[in-house]
């Protein structure tokens, strides 16, 4: 689908993808049909992001599978640090595999709530244990403009372009872009 943003198309997920993800379990090859089904499309595109549910299941492996690098959002909060352990052990899985060339491009801790007891602490733990993986990103505050900017369908740099976090992303996307 094309989008009004200038050289942006997106293939939006739906509810159909959970009937996907029962079809997946018992294809043939089914590690690598994403992988097929976007090398048809490589030569059209700089980049194409694969945004995977927060769960490790058939869609986000195969993902992983199709993917050159991997960027990791985190949740400053002490459960997401616990979960990021399965990801990264999943990510080895992966490479092992299915992907050698698999790298993590980096962690992005968000949902940040820096007047929190448990935002500092989980922050200064993302930035201790995952920085020997990937660059540890800056961190994404907190914010109702980004479930706004969602309810809209526009990215939050149109809906608010003086948005603290908007700074933020273009570093992180410059940062991704020389990756290529």
């Amino acid at each position: 689908m094309q989008t009004d943003l200038h050289g942006v198309d997106l293939v939006p997920g739906n509810i159909n993808l959970s009937g996907a993800e029962l079809e997946l379990a018992v294809a043939d090859m089914r590690d690598y049909r994403l992988k097929e089904a976007l090398s048809a499309v490589m030569g059209k595109y700089d980049f194409i992001f694969i945004d995977c549910p927060p769960s490790l299941g058939i869609l986000s492996y195969i993902s992983l599978v199709a993917a050159t690098h991997v960027l990791i959002p985190i949740q400053t909060q002490y459960k997401a640090l616990k979960r990021t352990e399965l990801l990264l052990s999943t990510i080895a899985r992966v490479r092992s595999r299915a992907n050698k060339t698999l790298s993590v491009a980096g962690v992005v801790p968000t949902m940040h709530e820096s007047r929190t007891v448990q935002g500092i602490m989980s922050l200064q733990s993302i930035q201790e244990q995952l920085s020997t993986i990937g660059t540890v990103f800056p961190t994404i505050p907190r914010s109702v403009s980004f479930a706004d900017a969602s309810q809209e369908h526009i990215p939050l740099a149109l809906y608010s372009p003086k948005h603290p976090a908007v700074p933020l992303f273009n570093q992180i996307a410059r940062s991704l872009e020389k990756l290529s």
